[in-house]
């Protein structure tokens, strides 16, 4: 029986009440389906940390995440908060605690399944399953190299697109696509790269990189897209794409609208992998305004701890371990078909611990 050490970090509002609550969804599967071990061990970090304790993080945070197979994670940053005690204000330091977990860690490709559940009322007409995976380069493009104010009469900013990242980017899109069943619409395995080429050097570059390493994959068809194209087709036809390769910033935007399809925040899963240490977390943020209410939306936690054990199991051949992901999955699609507890973001009434016990009792009598 193989045994997984998992790094609880919660950081930043609602993250110290619905991280707990996918952890106990993990703990949960191990204690009905047995065949792996999991163990948590909780870490403090984040914005409100720093207030408290003058840093971030602990001193030797890296060196325990480092050790772990995994992190489950919620997100940094406070809008709200007046940081008295560190240099930057409460969303810089936010940031700069992700880039520490991701970064430092490693992980330059993210994960984003765009997954329509079973249940879920879906904004677009008509459609009722969709299964597309965007993968976003975490590692280089905007976001990673300061900007710089020119007195106050202008800005900058700097985008860094090498070769040695983007082929790494590049090889995994295409292996994911390889995993797959296949664009809904046909069974098509492809990896579609969005971005802006012909406007901006930077993303020429990315599709010239990925033209030279789709030759090694010639069971994978690589399609280019504008993004605005792409932001288009994904709302009127998502079916068309399989995998979606996009720069951090283009990524970024994409997946939102992505998660707004299949769901909205309250429902999204995301994955960053490539390091030492895979970082898993909700993709919605801190939603101070909901801290101690009782309304934050628990189930994209619980997902992310359906993803985490799901990815663990299939890169180490665990398939107890996967079983366990799918009897997370199976028992939220049950409370989603059947009208179960769910916050009111959509378009219920229970509470945050009313609507993650409607799917951990699920989870006692789920037949997988």
């Amino acid at each position: 029986m193989k045994k997984y050490n998992i790094a609880v970090i919660p950081l930043d509002g609602v993250g110290k009440e619905v991280i707990p609550l996918g952890a106990k969804a993990m703990e949960k599967a191990q204690e009905i389906l047995g065949g792996f071990e999991l163990e948590f061990q909780y870490y403090d970090a984040g914005v409100e940390y720093a207030v408290k304790n003058g840093r971030m993080c602990q001193d030797n945070l890296g060196e325990e995440v480092a050790k772990a197979d995994a992190m489950f994670c919620g997100s940094a940053g406070h809008y709200d908060v007046e940081m008295a005690k560190t240099e930057y204000p409460g969303y810089k330091v936010g940031m700069q605690v992700l880039q520490f977990l991701r970064g430092g860690m490693g992980n330059s490709i993210g994960l984003r399944p765009l997954k329509l559940l079973k249940g879920v009322d879906c904004p677009l007409k008509n459609k009722e399953e969709m299964d597309v995976l965007l993968v976003r380069q975490l590692a280089e493009g905007f976001y990673i190299h300061p900007g710089h104010m020119i007195g106050d009469d202008a800005a900058y900013d700097t985008i860094v697109v090498t070769r040695k990242r983007t082929e790494e980017f590049a090889e995994t899109c295409f292996n994911l696509a390889r995993g797959r069943d296949g664009r809904r619409q046909d069974g098509k395995k492809m990896v579609t790269l969005g971005n802006k080429h012909g406007n901006v050097t930077s993303f020429d570059f990315y599709r010239k990189i990925f033209t030279e390493v789709s030759a090694n994959y010639p069971d994978i068809e690589l399609h280019f897209t504008q993004v605005d194209a792409l932001a288009e087709h994904l709302i009127k036809d998502p079916d068309r794409f399989d995998v979606i390769a996009c720069e951090n910033m283009i990524g970024d935007i994409i997946g939102d609208i992505g998660a707004y399809i299949t769901g909205g925040m309250g429902l999204t899963p995301t994955a960053d992998i490539g390091g030492v240490t895979p970082q898993f977390r909700p993709n919605h943020g801190t939603f101070p305004r909901a801290v101690g209410k009782g309304f934050a939306n628990p189930f994209a936690s619980i997902l992310t701890g359906s993803l985490l054990m799901d990815t663990l199991g299939n890169d180490g051949g665990d398939e107890a371990l996967r079983m366990g992901a799918k009897l997370i999955l199976k028992a939220m699609e049950h409370n989603l078909l059947t009208s179960g507890p769910r916050t009111k973001d959509m378009g219920g009434s229970a509470n945050t611990l009313e609507a993650a016990d409607a799917v951990l009792k699920a989870m006692e009598y789920i037949k997988l």
